[in-house]
């Protein structure tokens, strides 16, 4: 808002003398806020000679003031006399700043995670507040970034001042999710974009509809030993920054290490070199296992307990076999005796698949 000078002039009935002014700096008519120093000097004639003069020195305005009583009395040999006064304004001190304001708090863990306005506000106490600037940091990702805001009076005279805040909108990235099955425990592991982003990991067995979350924390590994033997399950692995950035849930497979003989609501897909496990019977001193591939007998043994581990490749009837992608089908017997006896017991068949790749 524009601020003018006051000016008042008075003169006597008859012919007066002439006065004007100016100040240094401009303008010469001494219009608005000045916010330095400045100078007012006097003129003044009168043709029929001056008599007497009152404030009519030259005068420099140093201080803030609102409205400083300025004038110049001239009086001619007549008693014709002539006086003006001007209220100079001066403000040469900025505004003060009494606050930032951000449109909201941190989003999480003191970061903001989307566009945030930042308000100044401010007070003055001479020519008074003008206005003060609002912002909106909507980046870049930093730990340490600012905007820089300003506060002006009406004299024009700019504070200014930063607000310091940690910014980041970027989703943080989960990799390298893979599962190793073991035969009393699932080993997940996973990458994120940072060692402190948090991460939950979900698990729930192939057909339900439940996704209990098995874990959470600052980790890139969990090993989950509350598995049941002979299930598949899946695991969903998503990660959170400190900012509170969620990103892209990943899931992954795990096949069973451990395939029993329990009856299963599916032909589960087994996990690399599988475990075939049965329960115990009483009096068996030997047990016997056979592996089918379709309707060829491809593997056969004779452990002493109630488990063996298949191997990566064996030799049966002259050749050599590998677990290849398929559908297996797998016999125990409980082995009463010395095997010479060859008295056995059934105890019961399953099937596997073993998956592609």
């Amino acid at each position: 808002m524009a601020c003018v000078a006051a000016l008042t002039t008075a003169t006597s009935a008859s012919a007066a003398p002439t006065v004007s002014y100016s100040c240094t700096p401009g303008p010469a008519n001494c219009v608005g806020w000045y916010r330095s120093n400045v100078r007012i000097q006097w003129t003044y004639s009168d043709s029929a000679g001056v008599m007497n003069t009152e404030g009519c020195n030259t005068h420099t305005l140093t201080t803030d003031s609102t409205g400083s009583h300025e004038y110049c009395y001239v009086e001619n040999v007549n008693s014709a006399w002539t006086k003006v006064d001007l209220s100079l304004k001066r403000d040469g001190t900025p505004p003060q700043i009494t606050g930032v304001s951000p449109s909201r708090s941190p989003d999480s863990n003191g970061w903001y995670n989307h566009p945030v306005t930042i308000t100044w506000n401010g007070t003055d106490a001479t020519s008074g507040l003008a206005g003060c600037s609002s912002s909106t940091y909507s980046g870049p990702d930093s730990g340490a970034g600012s905007r820089k805001g300003t506060c002006t009076d009406n004299a024009g005279n700019v504070a200014s001042s930063s607000f310091a805040l940690k910014y980041d909108a970027t989703p943080p990235k989960v990799s390298k999710v893979g599962v190793a099955s073991r035969a009393g425990s699932d080993l997940v592991h996973w990458a994120s974009t940072s060692p402190s982003d948090t991460a939950v990991v979900q698990r729930w067995a192939r057909g339900s509809a439940d996704e209990p979350v098995v874990f959470r924390g600052p980790a890139s590994r969990f090993v989950d030993t509350k598995i049941q033997v002979g299930l598949e399950y899946v695991y969903a692995v998503q990660t959170t920054d400190e900012a509170g950035n969620v990103s892209k849930r990943i899931t992954i497979d795990a096949l069973p290490k451990v395939l029993t003989l329990r009856p299963m609501p599916y032909v589960p897909r087994a996990a690399p070199n599988p475990i075939l496990r049965w329960a115990r019977k009483r009096g068996a001193t030997y047990y016997h296992v056979q592996l089918f591939r379709g309707s060829k007998r491809i593997f056969a043994a004779w452990p002493s307990r109630s488990q063996i581990a298949l191997p990566s490749a064996w030799k049966w009837a002259g050749h050599t076999y590998r677990l290849r992608p398929g559908k297996y089908r797998w016999y125990a017997w409980a082995g009463l005796g010395r095997r010479s006896f060859a008295r056995y017991h059934a105890i019961g068949s399953a099937r596997f698949i073993v998956p592609p790749g």
